[in-house]
């Protein structure tokens, strides 16, 4: 049986093929404006299904490596439209480099088996001592960040957890919003986040700036197809969480806390997002469409 949303929808259904006796999902309800992202989100939703619903039920180790494959397909995936970005004056309009980190200093929204693979990346290549030092540093980031809006958070004085000398330190497992971050005017991301007045203009102003849309659109409808999935057929809470909350929390909380989302039990909620997710201007940035008024039953 799925789970419905707070708007009393169901997106996916499992259809089995009445030859093969093999299933798919199916995507029944709309997530974004543009097909392209709908088939994304059913094709990620698709992979958890395969990877998690072969087995009575699911793992630990199935859920990280199903982390795993949704970082490398949106890699993958935002690679190759940041090759067709827009070019100014002959040259790639895309200005991102190693050693920029203007984008490493906000509030960044993880799914919970992003987080359990950013933890099991960590346990299995740092050292006791090492990882002692890092749940220490990532305990005071969060002293200094928790409760605060992703408004708040956009500052200099809050840069990420892992940002090392303006370098990504769990580079190979960022989270799906790190993978498709992108801009085409990096004097733009350093004026907006280093200059009070700039900075105070975005925020007032909305989301955005000089980006390559489609990239940022592809993670977040793999984001969805990862979250719709494990909801509504596997029943877990796949509320966003916030990053440096989330690995605080599996840092520094019970060892039991993977394994109680796993059976249901809602193990992140000190870790979730401060912002709720009905922001207009971030439904813009995504290409989701709005949610109908509460109460409302779209058709199905």
């Amino acid at each position: 049986m799925t789970r419905r949303d707070a708007h009393d929808r169901v997106h996916l259904a499992v259809v089995r093929d009445a030859a093969t006796g093999g299933a798919r999902v199916s995507l029944e309800t709309p997530v974004f404006a543009e097909s392209w992202q709908d088939e994304l989100t059913a094709a990620a939703a698709n992979t958890a299904y395969a990877l998690l619903g072969t087995a009575p039920a699911p793992t630990l180790e199935r859920v990280v490596e199903l982390a795993r494959n949704a970082m490398a397909a949106t890699s993958r995936l935002a690679e190759g439209l940041l090759a067709r970005a827009p070019q100014e004056g002959g040259a790639a309009g895309v200005a991102c480099h190693a050693g920029c980190d203007h984008c490493c200093y906000q509030s960044v929204g993880v799914t919970p088996p992003e987080a359990l693979a950013i933890v099991a990346h960590l346990r299995s290549s740092l050292s006791v001592a090492a990882l002692a030092e890092l749940a220490a540093h990532i305990a005071a980031r969060h002293g200094a960040t928790r409760g605060l809006s992703a408004a708040e958070r956009f500052s200099p004085d809050h840069p990420c957890p892992f940002l090392r000398s303006g370098q990504c330190s769990i580079y190979e497992v960022r989270p799906l919003a790190c993978r498709g971050m992108n801009s085409l005017d990096a004097g733009e991301c350093a004026r907006r986040l280093r200059e009070p007045e700039a900075r105070a203009t975005f925020l007032a102003e909305g989301r955005g700036g000089h980006s390559f849309m489609e990239p940022i659109r592809a993670f977040h409808a793999i984001s969805a197809g990862l979250q719709l999935g494990l909801s509504e057929i596997f029943h877990l809470d796949m509320r966003p969480l916030e990053l440096t909350a989330a690995m605080h929390l599996l840092l520094d909380g019970p060892e039991t806390i993977g394994s109680d989302w796993l059976h249901g039990e809602r193990s992140f909620e000190s870790a979730r997002s401060a912002d709720g997710g009905n922001d207009p201007g971030l439904r813009e940035l995504s290409g989701a469409l709005p949610a109908p008024p509460a109460g409302e039953r779209p058709d199905r």
